[in-house]
């Protein structure tokens, strides 16, 4: 009997052991399976992260395209508008009055021109604001002198609301000539 009950304890021993040891492995799976989730969801997170910088970057670059052309758009029209071949409607200074006509066509609309003589009376500022459908305008100001340079330089911006706006990007131009 006292062999039947070693040999017994001995094949309990071993059962309770192996039986340790496969609920060992188990939380051993379960620990593995935690870890690698986890490893998958920070590496999903960091790419949507990365996404997220992507996308208002390229959003940033559109805003920014938007505005640089409106700044174009304005030179252009002002340098129309200046070389025409019927002459300049921009004056050179105070002597010559104001703008005829005091507004100009561009871009399908016409823009009211406002017109500022400098303190010399040997030059004079004239500015109009451009706006552009859906989004975007253009404010420039075109100086002359009596002597006959010319600047304008055109500011042009991706949106033209009032107050105060993180969005907002603003390009410029200038042509001297």
């Amino acid at each position: 009997m006292k062999s039947q009950f070693r040999h017994c304890a001995i094949r309990s021993l071993i059962e309770n052991w192996e039986l340790k040891i496969e609920n060992s492995r188990k939380g051993f799976t379960v620990l593995f399976a935690v870890l690698i989730g986890s490893l998958l969801f920070s590496l999903g997170i960091a790419i949507s992260q990365l996404s997220i910088k992507e996308i208002t970057l390229s959003s940033t670059g559109k805003q920014s395209e938007t505005a640089f052309y409106a700044a174009d758009t304005g030179i252009e029209c002002a340098l129309y508008w200046d070389l025409r071949p019927g002459g300049s409607v921009f004056p050179k200074s105070n002597e010559v009055g104001e703008p005829n006509p005091n507004t100009v066509s561009c871009n399908g609309q016409s823009n009211q021109v406002s017109f500022w003589v400098e303190p010399t009376i040997l030059a004079a500022t004239t500015t109009f604001l451009l706006t552009f459908v859906p989004t975007g305008c253009a404010n420039v100001i075109v100086g002359k002198t009596a002597a006959g340079s010319t600047v304008i330089e055109s500011r042009g911006q991706n949106e033209c609301g009032a107050g105060v706006n993180p969005g907002r990007v603003e390009r410029a131009l200038r042509v001297r000539y």
